[in-house]
């Protein structure tokens, strides 16, 4: 008897030693949100004056989230791919969130993941050439036909139009124009100030950042896609991206824009006038 009680234990602990062990809470803490708490992140929340970004536990619950670059990355592509999936939230949850989501100046700062270099290249430019559906598939569908880029900005439009000149990239491929006159002073100057190495680095950083020629190309043909989607919002902001992206692309830009012009002989006339202005750089 003592012997099969013996023996018993011995079983017993050996199928307890090899069960499957649960996360513990330090392992789930590390676990990446998935992606349908990052849309909730995202958009879920209260449309206000002062967005919900700028609160001050923001830093704390977008490090919780654990998202690498490439996560985000695959995050935002499923998105531009996958626009049904906003139908849960309001057009002014939609618009805050694109902010969010685009604007170089927001916290988090997720479209920076698309210049970066620490997720695949194919992967980044794959997200880029995914607006050209969210545009189709979403913007043509809420934002209203016609558009004054006069007017007030406001909602989603504002969002659509304004979306390449948010993008990081408008201010960063600027690294890629000669040095600018009298640079080399002013971090010269820099360093004679208190954190002026910190300061220097940071500033010789954004004008040395390298953005590889297919993100370039990505941008490009996204934006010549857009131009042909019928809407004028849409319209306005590829023209808008074009523009900013003239002093780079100059023949590119002019090509594109000549042949959306031959193409669409019904264009409203500030539409015609946009489009010579932003085949020639000359936009806001």
């Amino acid at each position: 008897m003592a012997q099969a009680c013996e023996n018993a234990v011995v079983a017993n602990n050996l199928s307890v030693r090899f069960l499957p062990a649960k996360p513990s809470p330090v392992q789930w803490a590390l676990m990446s949100a998935t992606f349908e708490q990052w849309l909730e992140f995202v958009f879920n929340n209260p449309v206000r004056k002062r967005e919900w970004y700028w609160d001050e536990d923001f830093d704390s619950r977008w490090e919780a989230l654990e998202l690498t670059d490439a996560l985000i990355v695959q995050y935002m592509t499923r998105l531009f791919l996958e626009p049904g999936v906003l139908r849960s939230y309001s057009l002014d949850q939609v618009e805050q969130g694109l902010w969010f989501l685009l604007n170089e100046s927001t916290p988090g700062q997720q479209s920076k993941t698309l210049l970066r270099h620490e997720a695949a290249l194919l992967d980044r430019a794959a997200c880029i050439h995914a607006m050209s559906s969210f545009f189709r598939n979403f913007i043509l569908a809420v934002a209203p036909a016609h558009f004054d880029p006069k007017a007030p900005t406001i909602g989603v439009t504002g969002s659509a139009y304004m979306w390449w000149d948010i993008f990081p990239m408008h201010f960063y491929m600027r690294s890629h124009l000669p040095r600018p006159a009298g640079i080399d002073e002013m971090l010269s100057m820099l360093e004679n100030f208190k954190f002026g190495a910190e300061l220097h680095d940071t500033v010789l950083k954004g004008l040395e950042i390298e953005i590889e020629p297919e993100i370039h190309q990505a941008t490009l043909r996204v934006m010549s896609e857009v131009l042909d989607l019928p809407s004028e919002t849409c319209q306005f902001s590829a023209l808008h991206g074009l523009g900013h992206w003239h002093a780079h692309h100059p023949e590119q830009v002019e090509q594109i824009v000549d042949a959306f012009l031959a193409r669409h002989k019904d264009l409203r006339p500030h539409l015609i006038e946009y489009a010579s202005r932003a085949r020639l750089g000359s936009v806001l």
